[in-house]
């Protein structure tokens, strides 16, 4: 058993990663043509996704994914209402965003839990770091401007693969970012502008190593987990009566 809820099993984890791909491949092309009224109906289905996928988690993921989605909305204003390196349709940020991070966020923990997945890290991690540098490269030189952001995020995910806690999770959700990318990208859901404002950095639509993102802020959203919790847990007067009695050190 998983502390704080239901146990994480093969099946459940293969129910969500299946029910959100289910629900990226029907709402993307359904948002290609809405209207901002339109647009929220899809949001509420998002929302409702997340708050009836989270209910059946342990309470560590919850916490992880609830900070995840406050710490990616910031960046999505940042990255696309104020400073314009990318823009969906209709100008705004849909609100479905929000949501969506936490479910593709959900989804990748789940999939990089798989029995399966476990078995083979190593070689998850390698195909994925070899495909991640090949279309790399690929940016460089295919294009009418070499894809410089897809080679800095793509340096990030190196980083990451060969440096942080979790290749295997980091490996999943570089994959599933690139295929979520091409994908919205494709239907004309969101641009990358061609060069990024103020940098000047040529990007591709979508960068090449854009999948790095999630590892960055996989990282930071367990430090401000960790922070958060260890600040509760210090601030709180049943916490330290409790840890004082359970200590196996009291006498």
């Amino acid at each position: 058993m998983t502390e704080g809820g239901p146990p994480l099993t093969t099946r459940g984890s293969l129910a969500i990663v299946g029910a959100f791909a289910s629900f990226v491949a029907l709402a993307l092309p359904l948002d290609r043509a809405t209207t901002p009224e339109q647009q929220l109906l899809l949001s509420f289905a998002a929302w409702t996704f997340l708050a009836i996928a989270l209910a059946l988690q342990p309470a560590a993921i919850r916490a992880q994914v609830l900070a995840l989605v406050a710490l990616a909305t910031v960046l999505e204003c940042v990255g696309s209402l104020l400073w314009g390196a990318y823009a969906y349709r209709l100008g705004n940020l849909p609100l479905y965003v929000p949501a969506g991070h936490g479910l593709f966020y959900l989804s990748a923990l789940r999939a990089a839990s798989l029995p399966f997945l476990a078995r083979h890290s190593r070689v998850v991690v390698v195909t994925v770091t070899m495909g991640a540098t090949a279309w790399m490269l690929r940016g460089l030189v295919a294009g009418p401007l070499p894809d410089l952001l897809g080679f800095v995020t793509w340096a990030i995910f190196v980083r990451f693969i060969v440096r942080g806690r979790y290749p295997l999770l980091y490996a999943v959700s570089f994959a599933m970012t690139t295929a979520l990318e091409l994908y919205g990208t494709a239907l004309g859901i969101w641009r990358w502008a061609p060069v990024l404002p103020g940098l000047m950095l040529p990007a591709g639509n979508p960068p090449t190593g854009i999948g790095a993102g999630y590892a960055a802020m996989d990282a930071l959203t367990r430090r401000i987990v960790t922070l958060v919790t260890i600040r509760w847990d210090r601030s709180s007067p049943e916490r330290t009566w409790r840890r004082e009695v359970d200590s196996p050190t009291t006498t």
